[in-house]
């Protein structure tokens, strides 16, 4: 295959023709161009399978030439480079179907990955193109029929009894695997959102699943690996040769090691005991399980028989008063050595799976719940923002995960109250709340979910410390805007109602009257002389 590389900065090129190892990715001839002019040329004269663009160049940039390319309809596959995070061009570059979009500075092996994704796509493309007959087709695509095989197998789409299985094994020439047994690895993939974010959800796939192939089964082009999207996690399944579990353990800390160069997203896995094919639906579906509940091998390798047995303890794991307490005296770091001291117990008995950290979780939650009750404070909205809620779902993942979010729900919630009692008193405050936004339809209902407080709360609060409701304060500051605009003589009294927050006019009229003596329209026709009651505006 042959490769060319453009890019208006020499340094690059050179960097990237000699970084790549590209015997190994089958690459025999690779030639470089410093612009499109040149790269045109190029193309017309030698038969290219990849080009490797980068957009941002003088004159013609690498969507201009990608567009040429395919105007030209030559046969090849187009992987785009840029320094900048711009929309507009991985917009283009999707409508112009190039294979890739890769953000500079790329590490190598990653780049190395991309091409591999790019490579297979085009034999397969070709080959779809070649065969004609059935029996090229079935050993063109051996790989993926006992892909297909093992993704129905795990997924219960085929029966595991003995006979259902030999007849799809008859039917994709897999008869050699019948009588065999395998090790399967059951790895479970976490905090992939930052990864998807760069690189997108195909190449991130694609990445994890070759891998798994190529450090666990040892074979770069995928034939016993299968993946399972799920809510908030990816699940592989590789089907492994019999081997020592001490061999395939090394394998699978490479396999995490390499992620952890490559990606931010966290791996663990587990290595089952030797099974029969027809056992892989009840074993996938039980180490599945139980890489949840094991949270102590999180990001890290175990096998089956070391999976911890549990005891069904129901008691709390937390002790509310003692929660309760710090909480009082705003004691972050002596609640979070508490959390830790009971997850060691429990850890040192046996009892840390993923329902004990869930339930740790929920009496935390529970606690602070309560806390914040107690002081008025609206838990519903003061915990809903994004971190919070992304934070709280993770928790239950691991130790480190659940420390994570107690830690930013407590600094979460004492940030508030310390903002609560800074020089402004919260009196001060909702006066100031009412005094921009009276126009408004609002009341202790709006203004407690702005303050993330609860209404009754916050009208009790409001009475005892001013001696009047908030609804009186809120009418008598309407009246007294009203006062000044019905000094404009252009202005209709109804408008005037309307344009101080009151869409009753009766009911603004009466208020009104209540307040000064007389009705809006009175105190409008004596204005030059009319003794008015003193107003603190």
């Amino acid at each position: 295959m042959r490769v060319l590389i453009v890019d208006d900065d020499r340094a690059i090129t050179e960097s990237l023709s000699s970084s790549v190892n590209w015997r190994k990715l089958g690459i025999t001839d690779v030639e470089t161009a410093g612009n499109a002019q040149q790269a045109k040329r190029i193309l017309k004269e030698k038969e290219t399978d990849i080009v490797i663009s980068d957009i941002e160049m003088p004159k013609e940039s690498g969507l201009d030439l990608l567009k040429w390319y395919r105007e030209e309809d030559l046969d090849g596959k187009f992987l785009l480079l840029t320094s900048y995070e711009n929309f507009y061009y991985a917009k283009e570059a999707v409508k112009l179907h190039a294979e890739e979009y890769l953000m500079k500075p790329y590490h190598v092996d990653m780049m190395e990955m991309v091409l591999q994704k790019i490579i297979q796509s085009l034999k397969q493309e070709r080959q779809s193109r070649e065969s004609g007959a059935y029996r090229k087709w079935m050993i063109n695509n051996a790989g993926e029929l006992k892909l297909n095989f093992w993704y129905n197998l795990f997924s219960g789409r085929i029966s595991h009894t003995q006979d259902t299985i030999e007849r799809e094994l008859e039917k994709r020439s897999m008869v050699d695997v019948r009588d065999r047994q395998f090790c399967l690895v059951i790895s479970r993939i976490t905090n992939m959102e930052q990864d998807i974010d760069a690189y997108g959800k195909s190449l991130v796939q694609f990445i994890l699943e070759n891998l798994h192939s190529e450090l666990l089964c040892g074979v770069p082009q995928n034939d016993s690996v299968v993946y399972f999207e799920q809510k908030d996690c990816y699940s592989f399944a590789a089907v492994c040769d019999e081997q020592p579990q001490i061999q395939l353990k090394a394998k699978c800390r490479s396999l995490i090691l390499k992620c952890e160069k490559l990606l931010s997203s966290t791996v663990t896995c587990c290595i089952s005991n030797l099974c029969h094919i027809t056992e892989f639906y009840e074993v996938y579906h039980r180490i599945a399980d139980s890489i949840s509940k094991n949270v102590l091998y999180y990001g890290d390798v175990f096998t089956e028989n070391q999976t911890l047995v549990y005891s069904a303890e129901k008691t709390p794991v937390m002790q509310m008063d003692i929660m309760d307490g710090y909480l009082e005296k705003h004691d972050k770091k002596a609640f979070l050595n508490y959390t830790k001291k009971e997850l060691d117990r429990k850890t040192e008995q046996k009892l840390l799976d993923g329902e004990m950290i869930q339930r740790v979780h929920h009496e935390i939650q529970q606690a602070v719940y309560v806390y914040l009750a107690k002081r008025g404070i609206q838990i519903s909205l003061l915990l809903i923002d994004d971190i919070s809620v992304r934070l709280s779902e993770k928790a239950g993942q691991s130790v480190v995960d659940l420390i994570r979010w107690e830690n930013y729900l407590l600094g979460h919630v004492f940030a508030y109250e310390k903002e609560l009692q800074k020089s402004q008193t919260i009196i001060e405050k909702i006066n100031d709340y009412v005094h921009k936004h009276y126009k408004e339809n609002i009341g202790r209902n709006e203004i407690g979910a702005h303050f993330f407080l609860v209404p009754e709360y916050l009208a009790k609060v409001y009475k005892k410390n001013t001696g009047q409701t908030l609804k009186d304060y809120i009418n008598g500051y309407r009246l007294q805007q009203a006062k000044l605009l019905l000094g404009n003589m252009d202005m209709r009294v109804s408008d005037v109602a309307l344009e101080v927050g009151f869409d009753n006019f009766s009911y603004f009229s009466t208020l009104f009257k209540k307040e000064y003596g007389i009705t809006p329209n009175e105190y409008r026709k004596n204005l030059s002389g009319y003794p008015a009651k003193k107003l603190d505006i």
